[in-house]
């Protein structure tokens, strides 16, 4: 579709529209929020460290207990402990150089989520 068909001017004024709403701003963390944006990123930006689990590793079987450990505590929440079990299987199985350790943490992360299945 040519740029100057009427067709394509018409869709790209709809598109222009939905992007001056609230959601298709670009995002900024509250971190940066007075910067110019060519001076920071939020690719590795912790913006709610309340729930983040910090020293988990899929190279040992170890954590896979902790991670149970801290939902039975109270710390995260049953969908949180999921996701992050599903997460440590997944860069276990996908490892580029996976070593022994590795593969023993990896069948820890797949009994651990297994056993939420039914």
């Amino acid at each position: 579709m040519p740029s100057n068909s009427p067709l394509f001017r018409k869709r790209f004024s709809s598109l222009k529209k939905q992007c001056k709403k609230k959601y298709c701003s670009p995002r900024v963390p509250r971190k940066y929020k007075n910067e110019r944006p060519e001076h920071h990123s939020d690719l590795f930006t912790d913006e709610n460290p309340k729930g983040t689990v910090n020293g988990l590793k899929f190279r040992n079987a170890n954590d896979a207990r902790r991670l149970k450990k801290l939902y039975k505590n109270k710390k995260i929440s049953f969908a949180h402990m999921r996701q992050i079990g599903i997460t440590m299987e997944q860069r276990s199985r996908y490892h580029a150089h996976p070593t022994i350790g590795i593969k023993q943490g990896n069948k820890e992360w797949k009994k651990f989520n297994r056993s939420f299945k039914k």
